[in-house]
This record gives C-alpha cells, sequence and structure tokens, in this order.
C-alpha cells in the first residue's frame, strides 16, 4: 500500500490541500473555526484528487518513465499498471463523493478538475501553452475551492486569478528553461513516437524527457507571453483593496511582490540562456508566495 500512497506523489497533495486552507482563511478566519470540519473536508477532498491526477500521469507516462524515472512505482514494478489505474479511479470516486457532501460548487469544481486531470495527462500535458492552462488553472482552483466550501467565491477567486496568471508566467518560463533553444526543440519534435527506440544516455545528454513535446511557438513569443502573464497579474494584484475586500496591510506586503515580479518580467525579457530562464523562474515563485502572505496579512491584520 505504501508504494500506491507513493504514487500519489503526497507532498504535491499536501501543498494543494494548504492552498485549499489558505483559501478558506482569507475568506473568513472566524468562519473557518466555526466550520473546520468543512475546511478539513475540502483538504482532504484536494489531496484525494490531486493524487488521482498524479497517478493516472503516471499511468499514462509509463513508457517515458521506464527511460526518465525508472525507480517510480510502476516502471519498478512495484505497482502493476492496471493497479495503478483502479487506484486512480477509486481515488477520483471518493474525492467527488466527499465535495459532494459539502456543497454543490465544491462538488462542481471536483468534477471538473478530475475531467481536466485525465485530459491533461492523455491530450495536454506535452503540448504547449495549453497545458500551461491547464496547469495554471488547477493551481488556482485550490484557494477557489477552499473559499467555495465556505460559500465564499469572490476574495478566494482573486486569489485564484493572481495565482493562476503568476503561475502561467512560470510554467512558460519554465518551458523555455528546458528548451534550451531552438536546436533542442527541433530535436524534440522529430524524435517524438520514436522514444523507445532513443538510448536513455542520448536522452539524458540532450535533456530529452521521453515526452511528445511540440514546441508550437518560437522562444521569442513564449518569453513575451511570459512577460505579459506578469503584467496581468500586477494590474489586477491591486484588486482586493480596491474593491474593499482586504485593507492596507495587503497592499504593503503586496508593493513587495509586484516589485519581485516586475524584475522577473525584465529578467525573463532579457533572458538568452537557461540559467537566466532558472532565475526567473525562481524570481517568480518568490513573488507567488509573498502574495500569498499579503492575502493572508490582509484577513488577519
Amino acid at each position: 500500500m505504501l508504494h500506491y500512497f507513493k504514487l500519489m506523489r503526497p507532498i504535491n497533495c499536501l501543498m494543494i490541500a494548504i492552498a485549499v486552507f489558505v483559501g478558506g482563511l482569507i475568506v473568513s478566519p472566524t468562519l473557518l473555526l466555526l466550520t473546520a470540519e468543512r475546511i478539513w473536508l475540502a483538504m482532504a477532498v484536494a489531496f484525494l484528487i490531486a493524487g488521482a491526477g498524479n497517478a493516472i500521469n503516471d499511468y499514462v507516462d509509463v513508457e517515458a518513465d521506464r527511460i526518465n524515472r525508472p525507480k517510480r512505482p510502476i516502471p519498478s514494478g512495484r505497482v502493476s499498471r492496471k493497479g495503478a489505474l483502479a487506484f486512480s479511479i477509486s481515488l477520483f470516486a471518493i474525492g467527488m463523493a466527499l465535495a459532494g457532501l459539502i456543497n454543490w460548487a465544491t462538488f462542481a469544481i471536483a468534477a471538473i478538475n478530475s475531467l481536466l486531470l485525465v485530459l491533461y495527462s492523455t491530450h495536454m500535458q506535452n503540448k504547449v501553452f495549453i497545458g500551461n492552462i491547464a496547469i495554471s488553472y488547477l493551481v488556482g482552483s485550490g484557494f477557489l475551492f477552499g473559499g467555495a466550501a465556505l460559500n465564499n467565491f469572490a476574495l478566494a477567486g482573486l486569489l485564484a486569478l493572481l495565482a493562476g496568471l503568476a503561475n502561467m508566467a512560470r510554467e512558460l518560463v519554465k518551458t523555455l528553461e528546458d528548451v534550451k533553444g531552438d536546436k533542442l526543440s527541433f530535436l524534440k519534435r522529430i524524435a517524438r513516437k520514436t522514444v523507445k527506440k532513443i538510448a536513455p544516455k542520448v536522452a539524458e545528454r540532450f535533456g530529452f524527457d521521453g515526452k511528445d513535446v511540440r514546441l508550437n511557438y518560437s522562444p521569442g513569443t513564449l518569453s513575451t507571453m511570459a512577460v505579459v502573464f506578469l503584467l496581468l497579474a500586477i494590474m489586477a494584484s491591486p484588486l482586493p483593496y480596491v474593491l474593499g475586500m482586504l485593507g492596507m496591510s495587503y497592499l504593503v506586503v503586496l508593493a513587495l511582490a509586484d516589485i519581485v515580479f516586475l524584475a522577473a518580467a525584465v529578467m525573463t525579457a532579457n533572458a538568452t540562456r537557461k540559467s537566466h530562464y532558472h532565475r526567473a523562474s525562481g524570481m517568480i515563485k518568490l513573488g507567488m508566495f509573498i502574495g500569498l502572505i499579503a492575502f493572508i496579512a490582509g484577513a488577519l491584520v
């Protein structure tokens, strides 16, 4: 059973559950205490559905993982492929059933996210932009789910929007970091569908992850889009204060987050090699963390 638990990638699931908690916290710290059982249930739902998504992803990616991640539960033989699929379906079913016990909104979000996680693994994960959008929505939806559990969408929805915009920028920057220029992009395109014929050492040498990566945009276009999403996040960030949802404490901490985002945008626009994109990605992650602190400060102070 331990190997099935590892299949879920519990640390990632825990991060999603924490996002749900934060979504409930910023909506109403008092209400969160009064309805603790509801938010704990919502966190459990998020944990289960995220785990189901990770399990189905490993089920789909088993051939690539045999080359790149042979120690994972399925390629190592500790979990059968059929067992992983049954486990994933069970987690999805339990998660959606528990979501239905909270309210209709959480059930709807759980159903949408479950479908999207399956589609991401089967059709989207290696398609630049479409896959990035899916991941960015899923990142933001954790906060939205916490708000929905307490029947309050507005503030949690804004946090989800800002997190989604910033994460979209980071996903694009990470894509640029992985691509390593047009030559590797070309290599990946001509190599897809023949991954089994590529020797592991050759794949490792060129950074080929064994998946069907389709880069339909030039690095310059991806860089521009990343900057645009960062600027959109910066422009939208004051909305909780402007709309009277959060106080001055939010704005004070937010200023630091926006400075970090702006620095990341400049860094991305001027990046020319992998290390530049890596630093820009780290800056965006830092900005997202500070932005989260801003929301918590605004809700509590």
